[in-house]
């Protein structure tokens, strides 16, 4: 087994391994807010709508990305993240255990007091509009006491969770499929269609570290994850469909949330392609329109505004219902973290939330912790759809940024970049 490891590591990495590395992690997250944020917006103003806001999209963009690249050359905490002095050693399978002890029993308890299992529902046929608000439901819907519930899961799901799996897979634990495995039954649960990513985006990159990525399994892990969006949205269709969408299609009808898409796959890739577009482009007109484009100062922030003392803004609310025509108290449109800065801070919070994030990319190229170093393209992913702020205190990323430069996992092999 050894033996096998050390070949891998002499070997040329694949394509896949050397796109999926820490190392390129900044590299291949302004590829895609480049390519996503400034250089479609810009033909589409050229093309197809000459409006002023893809301009301002574009812009923002590009002077966020330039922003990173400053932050990503900063050596700042480097030698607290190689160095082998003043860390908290952890055994692992205190930190594996302890988590996954949490992450049952809020299981449980989630599970024994929601009114209804989605994924139950979408099987037995229900509709789509009624699996949505099922969905909604199950965590989002909750109140009182409950409510907690809500930032449990986005702590535990988007971090502790994922990085105890490769901390697992790192050791070799014998527990390690049945851990993936559990992840995996929860996030189908309730028809969150990309949450299973969660998992997956960070054991690819651990298998990309580990050089255990060629690019067969690449392809296959790829194709699973394509076949897996496809079959949960397939699901959230319910037995409604979209009958009725006409076979030609306008550009402009694409880029708004009234476009139909009439099978799974056509609602994948405009999910994916098209919807973080025009919600960017409507989250400037719903700012510009309902708050005269002045910096809110962090109000869109729940923590935020009341350490401030301000009047909490759900922006991500007020654009839900610009874009479908009425407030719907547990549906939100998020948008990517460049615009949470704008909208917040103007152009200089552009500018230090691109600063920031561009060190927190360097971290994970430098850090020696696997587990750490494989939550990259989690945290671009979910960066390239939500608001930074939210991100670092509602999903435990500040938590992680903290546990690495001051947590040591012993009895793990530690990766030297």
């Amino acid at each position: 087994m050894q033996d096998t490891a050390a070949a891998a590591k002499e070997r040329r990495p694949s394509i896949a391994e050397r796109l999926l590395s820490p190392e390129s992690g900044l590299r291949m997250f302004s590829i895609a807010l480049l390519g996503a944020y400034c250089v479609v917006p810009l033909l589409v103003y050229l093309v197809v709508l000459p409006e002023a806001v893809f301009l301002q999209l574009a812009l923002i963009t590009a002077v966020g990305v330039f922003a990173m690249w400053v932050g990503g050359q900063l050596p700042l905490a480097d030698a607290r993240l190689v160095s082998h002095e003043h860390w908290l050693n952890i055994d692992w399978r205190t930190f594996v255990g302890l988590s996954w002890v949490l992450f049952t029993a809020f299981v449980v308890i989630t599970f024994a007091t929601a009114p209804s299992i989605p994924i139950i529902s979408a099987f037995q046929g229900v509709a789509a509009q009624a699996l949505g608000q099922e969905r909604g439901e199950f965590l989002k819907g909750r109140s009182g006491p409950g409510l907690a519930l809500l930032y449990i899961s986005a702590f535990m799901v988007n971090t502790i969770v994922p990085y105890s799996v490769v901390i697992a897979y790192a050791a070799r634990s014998r527990v390690r499929h049945f851990l993936a495995a559990g992840f995996f039954l929860f996030s189908i649960s309730f028809m969150v269609k990309s949450l299973f990513l969660n998992l997956a985006l960070p054991l690819l990159a651990f298998f990309a570290i580990r050089r255990q990525l060629g690019g067969a399994k690449a392809l296959v892990g790829v194709g699973v994850c394509v076949l897996l969006l496809a079959g949960a949205s397939y699901l959230a269709l319910g037995s409604e469909g979209t009958a009725g969408v006409g076979e030609a299609v306008v550009a402009a009808e694409v880029l708004s949330a009234a476009f139909a898409p009439s099978d799974p796959i056509q609602y994948l890739l405009w999910r994916a392609l098209a919807v973080p577009i025009f919600t960017a482009t409507d989250t400037l007109i719903v700012h510009a329109t309902y708050f005269d484009a002045r910096p809110l100062w962090g109000a869109t922030s729940t923590f935020l505004a009341s350490l401030l003392g301000f009047e909490r803004i759900n922006l991500e609310r007020f654009v839900f219902e610009y874009q479908f025509g009425g407030w719907n108290e547990i549906a939100n449109s998020n948008t990517m973290f460049l615009l949470d800065g704008y909208v917040n801070f103007g152009w200089i919070g552009v500018v230090l939330f691109g600063l920031f994030c561009g060190q927190v990319f360097r971290w994970f190229a430098v850090s020696r912790d696997v587990g750490f170093r494989a939550l990259w393209p989690l945290f671009a992913f979910v960066l390239f759809n939500a608001p930074l702020i939210g991100l670092l205190l509602g999903s435990g990323f500040l938590y992680m940024l903290a546990h690495a430069l001051s947590i040591r996992m012993r009895g793990v092999p530690r990766d030297v970049p």
